[in-house]
């Protein structure tokens, strides 16, 4: 399914439902080019969703047929509606019903006739008769070329820390504050990926009042890659990032519910890092809603990343990261 508008389009796989392309018409890097090479895993591509969890399934779920990250990426996904153009905008929506862990997702996307954003709401309702924990991560990840050891990627998160994925459950210490962290005794600039260490960090968006953001920006490419949502819906987010031989191949953010990159015994154990859940709760046929906004942005060679962003009036502002502090102005509705 392709959804497009004058100045950009995004490309959705009704098989799994990840969105393998989002670019500018007229630049031909797509920066959501990833596609999973192990035979092994479903076949995560681009921006893709992990649903109704985030990391490895138990090996007793295992030997029930769940997968990494849910068996939401295995599924056909129904198409509700077409792109057509209404009211200003091109709008479609797709569902999927996970058959093991009884949640169904409906999605609506909504892309502005003439910015170069999409919106998407996803409707989560338990279809089981009884109440479950779960957890929704929305996992874009980017790759070479506009994923290079020049990529500055930026974000408004605060503590984080690096998950150790060993079903420990004390893994938020040493506590790191955006962007630095450390491994092993060595400092680490997230803003930029020239090494491969540490695989997995996290953050929360602890000082948040309403919207979080993410942003990966390649000057040399002259473009950028930002998302924009409310923090009560994803107050977490994670990055995974995976070289081959040195040289970038790989990139995650993951914005979502959770932090902590678990089978749910030990989510479950845990219940809280930073006084913030790590999960959801969804009651028996209940239905909650959550949102985000993606962009696109053309930049100058010589822009030094983002340092802030915000809604107001209907406008979405982005403000470099300089002493010029240069201005992008959106109108967003």
């Amino acid at each position: 399914m392709i959804i497009e508008n004058d100045l950009v389009q995004l490309e959705v796989n009704l098989y799994g439902g990840s969105f393998p392309v989002f670019k500018f018409k007229g630049l031909p890097v797509n920066p959501l080019n990833w596609r999973m090479k192990d035979p092994e895993e479903p076949p995560f591509m681009g921006h893709f969703l992990c649903f109704d969890r985030w990391g490895p399934p138990t090996e007793a779920e295992k030997a029930f047929g769940f997968v990494h990250h849910g068996e939401v990426n295995t599924l056909q996904w129904t198409s509700l509606s077409e792109p057509a153009a209404a009211g200003g905008s091109i709008n479609c929506s797709m569902m999927c019903s996970l058959p093991m862990g009884g949640l169904q997702l409906t999605r609506r996307i909504k892309m502005p006739e003439n910015q170069p954003f999409f919106h998407v709401t996803e409707e989560i309702k338990n279809q089981n008769k009884y109440g479950r924990m779960f957890n929704i991560v929305q996992h874009v990840t980017i790759a070479p070329p506009f994923l290079d050891k020049h990529t500055m990627f930026d974000c408004n998160a605060g503590k984080g820390f690096e998950n150790k994925e060993d079903g420990s459950l004390d893994q938020e210490t040493p506590v790191f504050i955006w962007p630095e962290a450390n491994h092993k005794g060595n400092a680490v600039n997230l803003r930029l990926f020239e090494i491969n260490c540490p695989r997995v960090i996290t953050f929360l968006y602890d000082n948040v009042d309403e919207y979080c953001w993410v942003t990966a920006c390649n000057p040399g490419l002259n473009l950028m890659l930002g998302y924009l949502w409310r923090s009560q819906d994803y107050p977490w987010i994670n990055f995974w990032r995976y070289m081959e031989e040195g040289i970038p191949s790989a990139f995650g953010m993951e914005f979502g519910t959770t932090g902590l990159h678990e089978p749910f015994p030990v989510i479950a154990k845990k219940g809280k890092i930073f006084g913030r859940n790590l999960y959801d709760f969804i009651d028996a046929g209940e239905v909650i809603t959550k949102s985000y906004t993606a962009f696109l942005v053309k930049i100058p060679p010589d822009y030094k990343g983002v340092d802030k962003i915000s809604v107001s009036n209907s406008m979405l502002t982005i403000k470099e990261k300089s002493d010029n502090s240069r201005v992008i102005v959106y109108r967003f509705r």
